[in-house]
């Protein structure tokens, strides 16, 4: 073995030595910043976790094994990982914030009412939910761009909201101001967005063995009536959502509804609209599969 190889392995190694360093010294730290966030919430929430680890080529924070309750409960809700890829610790209320909770399990007996439909849509007695959040605040525009907000579960479906907001306080003195001045919050745009994951083809399922009906011939039934409708509608835009609809229920992949207003309009105009078609156009209401 050359000098150079000798020379090429000892770097290698001092890399791997300098790597696994920062990265013990970057998870405790990491886990310093997890107690305080941890202790700041204790008289509501406990929160216990098995590990705290931190990936430094993506520089997120992951936090694994985690059991959450009310405080003072006896029953913990289990959560597989929370990963966060960057967040405001500087504020009481974060600026910024960029995380996912993934592997939320959720007990189908705990569902009361609903437990006898959703055993019928074919759910095993666990569910396990992932929950994502994706924001942050201009503090001298006080404006709120929500990037990305949303829930969805295995073999179920899910749903996303996004959206920018205008004239919005988050000023931990000032929050509650909110409840008073919210007709003055600006809506700039939104959208939510269901992708499925076969929620619709069971509940489709589910309706057309009550109807005595098999799946395709069910489908075909909604698709004619639908078909009928859209025939002798006369509004441009409940034309257009009904078309759109129809095309989920043939192919329920992804559905979506938006608002862009041509200017920003403030949530207490929406709210004196007088009918759906006034706030429809107001808001340019978009419906698309």
């Amino acid at each position: 073995m050359n000098k150079k190889q000798v020379t090429g392995i000892g770097v290698a190694v001092l890399l791997i030595a300098v790597y696994f360093g920062v990265k013990t010294y970057a998870s405790n730290h990491a886990e310093k910043i997890v107690n305080k966030t941890i202790a700041k919430i204790a008289n509501f929430v406990d929160v216990d976790y098995k590990k705290v680890s931190v990936d430094l080529f993506g520089l997120d924070v992951h936090i694994s094994d985690i059991l959450v309750s009310t405080a003072g409960a006896k029953d913990k809700m289990k959560i597989d990982e929370i990963i966060i890829d960057n967040v405001d610790d500087k504020s009481d209320i974060p600026a910024f914030l960029s995380m996912s909770i993934n592997g939320i399990e959720l007990s189908i007996s705990e569902l009361g009412e609903d437990v006898k439909e959703i055993r019928g849509l074919g759910y095993n007695e666990k569910l396990l939910f992932n929950l994502n959040a994706d924001y942050n605040y201009d503090q001298e525009k006080k404006e709120l761009n929500v990037n990305r907000i949303g829930i969805g579960a295995d073999k179920v479906g899910e749903i996303n909201i996004s959206m920018h907001l205008g004239n919005i306080n988050l000023d931990p003195k000032k929050i509650v101001g909110i409840l008073f001045t919210y007709p003055q919050i600006m809506v700039y745009e939104a959208k939510i967005n269901y992708e499925d994951a076969s929620l619709v083809q069971r509940l489709m399922k589910l309706e057309a063995q009550k109807n005595n009906k098999n799946l395709k011939d069910f489908k075909k039934f909604l698709i004619q009536n639908l078909e009928k409708e859209i025939e002798k509608e006369k509004d441009k835009f409940t034309k257009k959502a009904l078309v759109e609809i129809k095309k989920f229920i043939d192919d329920p992949e992804e559905f979506s509804i938006s608002v862009s207003p041509s200017k920003p309009r403030p949530l207490g105009r929406i709210m004196r609209c007088n009918n759906p078609k006034e706030a429809i156009k107001l808001l340019n209401v978009k419906i698309k599969s």
